[in-house]
């Protein structure tokens, strides 16, 4: 049976605008649901956990007794997760440190955008920041039964340049690979920026040293890209089925908070007019057809998902898919048995 290397990754967040959202919504019950699908077809999933929402809510647990039951719910699945095989590593979204928590609701508002960026950080911050992102994500897989070892990282909203701002921290804390490159992609918008135009999309994992969009045969660090394809089954069928789901609770997202508004600061790309990250917040029932293609055609696949965005139609056409795909392949969704 012919293989593919097939990675399913999630980032493991609440909304990160006006509203929060509730742990349970967002992060709990989305994250359950998927992982029981994965495992239906012994797959593993990675999970890139919202590291410096986890040291904000520590710091609340001590006044508040709901912040501090949804950080012992969100410890117990992150060991959970590690003890059943899966993959949790760090992801920062530095605007945490202004998020303002609202005890009554057990909510967080993060309007503040200014720190949303890793590199908007001064040098001091950037580092403080990240040890206190791994000193608790370590402190919480100390509970789990088997060893794991933290070694790679996705950055918040993609924006892994410069990467002179992370290189001395990935050095620091032994951190071998990155997953925050979307090939052909360019954004820069009040919050986020980033440009990995100079990588193909769909590219294959890769090595880099000093620049993450720029390979280097020999180089220090591993890049697994995520993948994307044409927006081609956004149809009028699909736009129509969206809106039945959505009216019907079925394609509800799970997650109920309120996200970040972005405003660009240029012109769009040919690339993100076209072309969109493959996902599981993104499948719907006409567009199967299209990421089982994909999938054949491709040796390497990555996608990116969000538990939060996640809706019963998604899961169901998930189920699908994987039931097809482990029909015809042996996937390998371990990133740490790929080799070059």
């Amino acid at each position: 049976m012919r293989s593919k290397k097939i990675l399913f990754t999630f980032d493991y967040e609440l909304f990160l605008g006006a509203n929060s959202g509730s742990v349970e919504g967002c992060m709990l019950k989305p994250t359950s649901k998927v992982v029981a699908l994965l495992e239906k077809f012994d797959l593993r999933g990675i999970f890139f956990v919202d590291t410096l929402y986890l040291v904000r809510l520590k710091e609340v647990a001590s006044k508040s007794a709901k912040a501090a039951t949804d950080f012992k719910l969100i410890q117990k699945q992150l060991v959970w997760l590690v003890n059943n095989g899966h993959c949790v590593y760090p992801h920062i979204h530095p605007h945490w440190l202004d998020a303002i928590y609202d005890s009554e609701l057990n909510t967080w508002s993060l309007l503040d955008l200014s720190k949303y960026r890793f590199h908007s950080l001064t040098e001091q911050e950037r580092i403080d920041a990240f040890d206190q992102s791994m000193d608790c994500l370590s402190e919480i897989l100390r509970e789990s039964s088997i060893p794991f070892s933290i070694n790679a990282y996705r950055a918040g909203g993609w924006s892994i340049q410069p990467f002179a701002d992370f290189s001395n921290l990935f050095d620091k804390y032994n951190i071998v690979a990155d997953f925050s490159v979307m090939g052909g992609s360019r954004r820069d918008t009040n919050a986020l920026s980033f440009d990995f135009s100079s990588i193909q999309p769909n590219s294959s994992p890769y090595r880099f040293n000093t620049q993450v969009a720029s390979k280097s045969p020999n180089g220090k660090y591993l890049q697994f890209p995520i993948s994307s394809l044409a927006m081609e089954a956004d149809t009028f069928a699909n736009r129509i089925m969206r809106k039945v789901l959505w009216r019907i609770k079925h394609g509800q997202n799970y997650g109920d908070g309120k996200g970040v508004k972005f405003v660009s600061n240029g012109e769009s790309t040919k690339y993100d007019l076209h072309m969109e990250m493959l996902s599981i917040e993104l499948l719907t029932l006409p567009k199967l057809r299209q990421y089982c293609s994909f999938i054949n055609n491709n040796d390497y696949v990555q996608f990116i998902s969000h538990p939060k965005m996640l809706s019963p139609h998604n899961l169901l056409v998930f189920k699908r898919l994987l039931s097809i795909m482990s029909d015809m392949y042996q996937i390998e969704s371990d990133w740490r048995k790929i080799t070059f």
